[in-house]
């Protein structure tokens, strides 16, 4: 396998050598230390056995499988027989390189997903079945990037299982998933012990190589009917976007124009996995603090249902709401004071009893914190300019006056590690639709958070804004900074890069991975000259239950505490040498404590552990 980079070359007044270029990622970071309890102990099960990876848990059901290697998820799965997959690529269970210095070698073992033992002792014909596409929304496996499935038989003499090939398919391109089944009536393998694994070749330097698995499923074979289609009708997309613009953005500026931010309708797609056409119910319903705040169909009460009829895959593919949409009305979010905000979105469809039930439901999380985001949270490539001098800004735009606290990005780490590596963080007001005056300017660093998380760049004074704004930087180097890029959103019309010939949108479908934070509150930080310095000392710090502020002299001070998007939590009036501050009903996590005396003033981080 390659690593490839997608390049765009641009012409403009600037060498040729200029461009804006995406790269395939070399982590995962939706896995990273995650820890997940191996299940090696499991009773031995029966069948059917049957796994469509609808979970969305990130690891495979420890109840069927053995091991944590591939990723369960709703991204790389293009047209997924069900919703969900399991993806198969060169990183192990905590979504590391399995060997980052084999940069050029293929076809070395990765990925492993083994069953647990499975009773077939009482079976005398039995099929094994399963969904398989290369790529998807992925990287594309070569030749000798292979999936393999293998059942066991038996031990050697020194004890190892034997494993047997019944299938290997070298890599390709995408394509829709296609079927495998295999019928077998081999008493090495009707035993009370059987169990079968999957495994991957693949570079293993990187997230590269994908292979994707749905449905797959192990029963008793009875007649060819048993393999021809699956009895089952089943959502294949997560809940679509809610928010018209954004992905998740602050409560306050939702509440201020809610029929603005939300879309009216929801795109809901269902697939008829059977040869006939199936009736079911559907319905959505949505949940605050666990109670339920809104039901639709909306007439006929709490219990009520949509019914439709949804027409065979061989005919018709895939199944959508259009005519009548599913109807998004603004009382579904119920407006209250609060400072945020989070609701439960819940779809859901009733099928006839035999048909598989997992796949049935699908949840959403809509949160409304402090932050404006057009992403998911999970970057799938990562996205660079290699121009020194080169600009990126990011277009928002609020619904009330406000003041930017923090901006938010996500860096992915690749082969080169640019920690420490210095660029202009900067912030514009809104030139007819293109970044204009420059309001905020500073020099910092790229850092790499834990687990995929975003790296907080508090401002030195809080941004008042009003409307449009921009948010991106100005580049020191001409190295490519591998900004997180979201795949599966699409904000392209508010992305916008700068070579030198002018603002142009990037060629890039997808969404950068930056938020910006807000908080009306009056600016946290403010520019501290030298002689406006207070001294003083906090310890310890981080604390547990209590720390102590410690001065030279008696004299009334006014201390805050404000949490990392600048409300104040805390306010003290104190005039002792000795100050204690405790924990009460703070969270764990960073604070900020301002110290006033007069003129002077003292602003330092404050982690409660």
């Amino acid at each position: 396998m390659m690593k490839k980079l997608i390049v765009l070359f641009c012409f403009y007044s600037v060498s040729l050598s200029s461009q804006e270029m995406v790269s395939d990622l070399i982590t995962n970071s939706q896995l990273h230390h995650v820890k997940v309890k191996k299940n090696n102990n499991k009773s031995v099960l029966s069948l059917p056995f049957i796994d469509d990876f609808s979970s969305n848990n990130r690891y495979p059901d420890s109840n069927l499988w053995v091991d944590n290697y591939v990723f369960i998820n709703r991204d790389y799965g293009s047209n997924p027989i069900t919703i969900g997959v399991a993806t198969f690529d060169g990183l192990n269970e905590n979504g590391r390189a399995y060997n980052i210095a084999l940069t050029a070698t293929d076809s070395e073992n990765a990925d492993t997903l083994t069953s647990q033992k499975i009773d077939l002792s009482s079976s005398d014909s039995v099929y094994f079945m399963f969904y398989y596409q290369p790529q998807g929304n992925g990287n594309d496996p070569q030749l000798t990037d292979s999936l393999i499935l293998e059942f066991a038989s038996g031990s050697d003499n020194s004890g190892n299982t034997i494993w047997n090939t019944i299938w290997k398919k070298e890599g390709g391109t995408n394509y829709d998933f296609k079927k495998f089944v295999y019928v077998f009536t081999n008493p090495d393998y009707l035993t009370e012990n059987f169990y079968f694994r999957f495994r991957n070749l693949a570079t293993v330097s990187g997230n590269f190589d994908h292979w994707n698995i749905d449905y797959v499923k192990l029963d008793k074979y009875l007649s060819s009917s048993d393999t021809s289609l699956l009895n089952d009708v089943a959502f294949v997309r997560n809940t679509p976007q809610i928010l018209k613009r954004y992905r998740e953005m602050p409560w306050v500026h939702f509440v201020n124009d809610v029929n603005l931010e939300m879309n009216d309708s929801l795109e809901i797609i269902l697939r008829n996995n059977t040869n006939i056409i199936q009736s079911i119910d559907y319905r959505y319903d949505v949940f605050k603090n666990n109670n339920l705040v809104y039901h639709y169909p909306v007439l006929g009460g709490n219990n009520s249902t949509r019914n439709v009829d949804v027409p065979p895959f061989s005919n018709s593919g895939i199944y959508s709401f259009n005519n009548p949409p599913v109807m998004l009305y603004s009382q579904i979010f119920p407006v209250s004071s609060s400072d945020s905000a989070e609701f439960v979105f819940r779809n859901s469809i009733k099928t006839e009893p035999s048909d598989y039930k997992n796949n049935d439901t699908v949840f959403h999380l809509q949160k409304f914190y402090s932050h404006f985001s057009y992403d998911d949270g999970s970057a799938e490539s990562a996205y660079g300019i290699n121009v020194q001098g080169a600009k990126l800004a990011y277009e928002f735009k609020l619904n009330r006056p406000d003041t930017l606290r923090i901006i938010q990005m996500k860096f992915v780490e690749m082969q080169e590690d640019l920690t420490n590596n210095k660029f202009s963080l900067t912030i514009w007001l809104n030139n007819n639709g293109e970044p204009g005056q420059e309001v905020y300017k500073d020099t910092v660093e790229i850092e790499y958070k834990d687990r995929g998380k975003f790296t907080n760049y508090f401002l030195k004074k809080g941004v008042g804004i009003v409307g449009t704004f921009f948010v991106g930087w100005e580049q020191i180097t001409n190295d490519i900074l591998n900004l997180g890029l979201d795949k599966n959103s699409i904000a392209n019309q508010y992305m916008m890069y700068n070579i030198g010939g002018g603002w142009i949108n990037s060629q890039f479908p997808g969404a950068w991975m930056i938020r910006p934070v807000v908080n009306y509150n009056e600016p946290l930080v403010n520019s501290i000259t030298d002689n406006q310095k207070l001294e003083c000392k906090i310890y310890p710090n981080p604390f547990s239950e209590f720390t102590s502020i410690y001065f030279s002299e008696n004299k009334e001070r006014k201390i805050s505490i404000y949490d990392i998007v600048g409300r104040n939590v805390r306010t003290i009036i104190a005039g002792e040498k000795k100050v204690d501050i405790y924990k009460e009903d703070l969270k764990n996590g960073m604070y900020f404590i301002q110290i006033c005396e007069g003129e002077k003033q003292m602003i330092k981080k404050l982690i409660l552990n």
